[in-house]
Order: structure tokens, then C-alpha cells, then sequence
């Protein structure tokens, strides 16, 4: 196992595509639609890292962004990975001011964002010693 994501995208096409390529690589995903869900997973769920889609949730929405804040307010040092289709230009003071961790354009090939994804959870250096970070 590589790791546990959590996957925050409200397109469900996408979503579902997205967290079968990465079950298929190896990791456990639990997906949201919104920014309660991801929050109710939060409650009863550790993760190695969070995925966002930006802008999430309602368009022009920075339901994402919001999210990635809050969960730096908990002293969280999950690492969080944030996808745009926005010019990055646009977006990455906001994420970094956020506490985003990664930032990467989109589209994005799943080879390319696996390996993001492994590099961040440092679980998926040792598969023998798996270190989920908790959320709350």
C-alpha cells in the first residue's frame, strides 16, 4: 500500500477516474464531493495526504483553499497536493498562503501525479513502516 488520500473534486467523472487510476497504483482512496464530506472523513478517517481540485466545489468557489487552511489551523502536516486549471500564476500565492503543499497544473498525466503523490507521503518510501499522519 502507498499510502491513504483523500480526494476532494466535485466533478464525479473525474473524481471517479481519478481515484480508480490511483487505487490501481496502490493507494486507498476515499473521495468527497464537497467540503463537508471531506470534513466528515476527516472526523473518522488519517490520511497521507490530501488531492484538490481547485477551484472545488462551486465554480469561482475557493471552497479548496478554504479546506487546505483549516486543516493548517489544526497544526495538520499532511501534505496537500493542489490541482488547477488556473494559470498557476493566479493561484500560487493563494496556495501557498493556504498551506498547499504541492501545486501542479491540470491536466495532468496519472503516471505524473502518482509520482507527486508518492514523493510527499513519506510512507511510500517504506512500504514497511506505514506512518499515517492524523488529521485531528
Amino acid at each position: 500500500m502507498h499510502g491513504k488520500i483523500l480526494l476532494l473534486d466535485s466533478k464525479p467523472p473525474v473524481r471517479g477516474a481519478t481515484a480508480r487510476h490511483l487505487t490501481a497504483a496502490g493507494f486507498t482512496v476515499l473521495t468527497a464531493r464537497t467540503d463537508a464530506q471531506a470534513r466528515s472523513l476527516l472526523d473518522t478517517n488519517l490520511f497521507d495526504a490530501v488531492l484538490i481540485d481547485h477551484p472545488f466545489g462551486r465554480p469561482g468557489m475557493e471552497e479548496g483553499l478554504r479546506f487546505a487552511r483549516d486543516l493548517r489551523l489544526q497544526d495538520s502536516h499532511v501534505p496537500i497536493l493542489l490541482m488547477t486549471a488556473l494559470p498557476l500564476d493566479e493561484v500560487r500565492h493563494s496556495a501557498w498562503s493556504s498551506g498547499i503543499t504541492k501545486l501542479l497544473p491540470k491536466p495532468q498525466l496519472m503516471p505524473v501525479l502518482i509520482l507527486h503523490l508518492s514523493a510527499l507521503i513519506p510512507a511510500a518510501a517504506n512500504e514497511d513502516q506505514p506512518q499515517p499522519i492524523p488529521m485531528r
